[in-house]
């Protein structure tokens, strides 16, 4: 039957699409099928029944599969009408309960057969003595052809049922009888036998996990299996086994035993996995030869006497897949890793701790045929599934065997290859697809990496390639925001190559722009400033002012300056890096898109009307060279799009809304790219009073909670928001407690007078105002004072503080009050100039207040509007150094 969504693995897939109505009737495709005919049927006295056993008495569900083989496989009540020999075929991972099936089918309908015949279909010695026996209880002459032929023109209805027809090497279809008369039906674990099928065919995968429930509660013997808290207690236990029937009869067979009670199972076995899953139950019922584990290794024994190179390259690659997560395997994994061996010229570790199916490749072109042949073969006996997208999954319980029939010693030896492949196959290139397939990365190199205590690092003794790897790791982190993760790797391999290679070697210093990045990323922005700047310094020494890699450090201090708010620094950085790029790449490529991208940031910062033309220059160019939903692309549309909405122009939310959409399918729901842009798209609703806002930003919050943490610089802008939309609300107190909580986190997470500790009291004394509390200007009065010291009488942070604090002092009718706007009218002026939107903002306040300051109270919630998460001037990826 066909698991349902909590399965812990696919479910099993069946030929065609079938559905049952409430009368009975079975409709296939475009056809129907009546199992209980109306009109009535011929029965016929059963003859023969030669069954080696009944079906377990605590056999379960399959009601998918039981019903398709009564359309697919009953006698028809007219026989002449049967046009050809019915054959079904069940398919599937050794365990998951194709004999029971059988065996279910066969006491279920036996009186509507005159014989019913069984034969174990393991080898062709079986099949032989299967044919002879029914020629013995027959009473026909021992002769295996006589047998088929008797079968063949006998009319009353039989069905032969084929068991265990592992073998791909074995023509199972020899031993069909001839003619269009009786029923055949197969069990495998080999897909291919799908082609002797003419009425259909059914994967059989795991249980339903409610079935799987009902089934383990019914093997212990003394389980309700009505209770809901005992089937509560039984659903871990199902789904720590994978839902596969064989393991959960076991199981059930522990607990009737009296080892240990339904809820203490899952801790058994954790402790005690390999003895569990190798117990023979006894008194089961099923008489079943194998247990969980020798069913498997049944497989791998017949794989390996093939003596082939190709039964070694399936080996080879299963032990691989026992490292990776056991869903969703891409086969390119193994073409990406050959590409970068040819690009590269490797170490002997590299070349020693391939796959052999890589190191073969002798061709300069990759010839997948060896690897699609291994793959096959794991096909064949149904230890691994593939799908039409060549991804790969591998029952989780086969995933575990996989490893635990390994030593210690071989185990580590396949744990550093599949390492060393996974990172020889992340692409340093900067396409789509080259995004997609890093992303895919991310559960297999999670479910590698755990199995060793320290990571890559477990392999740091091999020096500089260990850290290769570990920079390649990094940037697949880094990309689908998991920041923290990143920055361990980068803080170790700098400090690794510090040591072992020296501190301005270009592999070093590479590392060293990377931690640079991820240390803005995560909000340690004091720590990547004095960094950057070395790092600009030496780049220049060594390399020359306009080597790609100074520029590209270049580019992220001026990034830095940015985020501290020195617009002109940043900008004397980023003109000539623009000019350089021209000259060295053209105006079109990627590279010098990114840093035109940065200085048309900038120019919006200093009110220069060219950066809209820039935004616009960049995002056509951008679609033509990259593509629509390339991340660089979509970085400068909603750049674009923001650029819009502070001029109010009404394709700017169009342009969002397709970011959101864009970067969900291309990046995921929760990366920190994705929800930068729900987060701008929630404030832009908000703007506009849609009642979606509010829902959206809430979204953010908790997302930016799973992933960066409850006080990450981004997880705590997205609950200022959250606070100003309940503001707007009328949810004052909610609002005031969140905007309390920011203040605080910042404090501890930052300091006191941080740039952004200051700008979160700031507004939390503006709400204070609002609500007449007196602390509101003594906050005030701080936030000036703090940011005169830390960013200087003229940074626009403190100008902005200083116009609140006027308009309070107006407000109290303190003449004070002119000569703090009109300062902040005068600097602006200068640093800024008299046309840029700020001065003009300082110059309407000054006219307010100098007319009795009737608009106070309107500028003061103009200021409450949360300000945009502006995007970062470059969202860099690591690890692009040339």
């Amino acid at each position: 039957m066909a698991t349902s969504a909590s399965t812990a693995v696919p479910a099993g897939h069946k030929a065609e699409e079938f559905r049952v109505d409430g009368h009975g009737q079975v409709q296939i495709g475009d056809r129907h099928y009546h199992p209980n005919p109306t009109t009535p049927t011929t029965r016929f006295h059963n003859e023969y029944y030669e069954i080696p056993r009944d079906p377990s008495p605590v056999f379960t569900g399959r009601e998918e599969i039981g019903k398709l083989l009564e359309a697919r496989c009953l006698p028809s009540s007219v026989p002449e009408n049967q046009r050809q020999q019915r054959r079904f075929v069940i398919y599937g991972l050794g365990g998951s309960g194709k004999t029971q099936v059988c065996l279910k089918f066969a006491e279920d309908h036996r009186e509507k057969f005159w014989g019913i015949f069984w034969m174990d279909a393991s080898s062709t010695e079986s099949l032989e003595r299967g044919y002879l026996h029914v020629a013995k209880v027959c009473g026909l002459a021992s002769d295996i052809d006589v047998v088929r032929r008797w079968l063949t023109n006998i009319s009353e209805p039989w069905a032969l049922i084929l068991d265990n027809a592992d073998d791909p090497r074995l023509d199972i279809s020899s031993f069909f009888p001839a003619g269009n008369r009786g029923v055949v039906l197969v069990t495998t674990r080999n897909p291919d036998c799908r082609i002797h099928a003419t009425v259909g065919s059914y994967e059989l995968g795991a249980m339903t996990t409610d079935d799987a429930v009902t089934l383990i509660l019914k093997a212990s013997g003394s389980l309700d299996p009505s209770d809901r808290s005992t089937r509560a207690a039984a659903t871990p236990v199902v789904l720590t086994l994978g839902c596969l029937a064989l393991a959960i009869t076991h199981a059930g067979a522990v607990i009737r035993q009296g080892y240990c009670a339904i809820g203490e199972y899952c801790a058994l076995y954790s402790r005690r996995r390999k003895e569990l899953l190798n117990r023979k139950v006894i008194q089961g019922g099923e008489d079943y030869q194998y247990t969980v584990l020798t069913t498997w290794e049944v497989s791998r024994k017949m794989i390996e006497e093939m003596s082939s190179t190709t039964g070694q390259d399936a080996l080879e690659l299963l032990q691989i897949f026992g490292f990776l997560h056991y869903e969703g395997i891409p086969e390119d994994l193994f073409y990406r890793a050959w590409c970068t061996s040819r690009e590269f010229q490797l170490s002997e570790w590299f070349l020693s701790h391939q796959p052999k199916i890589i190191r073969r490749q002798s061709s300069p072109e990759w010839d997948i045929f060896p690897l699609r042949e291994a793959l096959s073969l794991l096909l064949s006996f149904s230890l691994i599934h593939r799908n039409q997208n060549n991804l790969i999954s591998i029952h989780p319980l086969v995933h575990t065997w996989v490893r635990d029939r390994l030593s210690p010693s071989d185990g580590e030896m396949i744990w550093t290859q599949t390492t060393s492949t996974l990172a020889l196959s992340i692409p340093r290139d900067m396409q789509t697809a080259d995004y997609r397939f890093r992303q895919s990365l991310v559960p297999h190199i999670d479910a590698c990496m755990a199995f060793q205590k320290d990571g890559i690092f477990f392999l740091q003794g091999i020096g500089y390639d260990c850290q290769w790897m570990a920079g390649r790791l990094s940037l697949v982190y880094h990309e689908v925001g998991r920041y923290q993760e990143a920055l361990q790797l980068i803080e170790r391999t700098v400090e690794a190559e510090k040591k072992t290679l020296g501190d301005e070697h270009p592999d070093t210093l590479s590392s060293i722009h990377n931690l640079v990045t991820v240390y803005t990323q995560v909000g340690r922005r004091e720590e990547a400033l004095p960094l950057s700047e070395r790092l600009v310094e030496i780049r220049k020494r060594t390399l020359g002012d306009e080597h790609p890699n100074t520029l590209l450090s270049i580019q992220r201090l001026a990034y830095i300056y940015w985020l501290f708010n020195r617009y002109q620094d940043a900008l004397n950085l980023l003109e000539p890096v623009v000019e350089a790029r021209k000259r060295t790449l053209g105006d079109k490529h990627p590279n010098t898109l990114k840093a035109i991208h940065n200085l048309a940031i900038i120019y919006s910062e200093l009110g220069r009307q060219e950066a809209l033309q820039l935004m616009e220059g960049v995002v056509e160019a951008s679609k033509r060279t990259l593509g629509d939903e390339h991340p660089d692309t979509l970085l400068a549309i909603h750049t674009l799009a923001l650029r819009y909405c502070e001029l109010d122009r009404q394709e700017a939310l169009q342009l969002m809304e397709g970011v959101v959409e864009a970067r969900k399918r291309t990046l995921g729901d929760e990366h920190p790219n994705t929800l930068l842009a729900i987060h701008n798209l929630a404030i832009s609703y908000s703007e506009l009073d849609r009642q979606e806002a509010l829902q959206l930003m809430e979204g953010v919050v908790e997302a930016r909670k799973r992933t960066l943490g409850d006080e990450h610089p981004d997880t705590l802008r997205a609950i200022y928001s959250v606070a100003v939309s309940y503001s707007e609300l009328g949810r004052r107190q909610e609002a005031l407690q969140l905007m309390e909580g920011v203040v605080e986190a910042r404090k501890r997470t930052l300091g006191d007078e941080h740039p952004d500790t200051l700008d979160a009291i700031h507004h939390l004394a503006i709400r204070y105002s609002e609500l007449g509390r007196q602390e509101a200007l003594q906050l005030m009065e701080g936030v000036v004072e703090a940011s005169k010291r830390t960013l200087g009488d003229e940074h626009p942070d403190t100008l902005r503080a200083i116009d609140n604090l006027a308009i309070s002092y107006s407000e109290l009718g303190r003449q004070e009050a002119l000569q703090l706007i009109e300062g902040v009218v005068e600097v602006s002026k200068k640093t800024l100039g008299d046309e840029h939107p700020d001065t003009l903002d300082a110059i309407h306040g000054l006219s307010d207040i100098k007319e009795t300051l009737k608009c106070s109270t309107e500028r003061h919630q103009q200021l409450l509007k949360g300000p945009k998460d502006w995007i970062s001037l470059e969202e860099a990826q690591i690890g692009t150094s040339v």
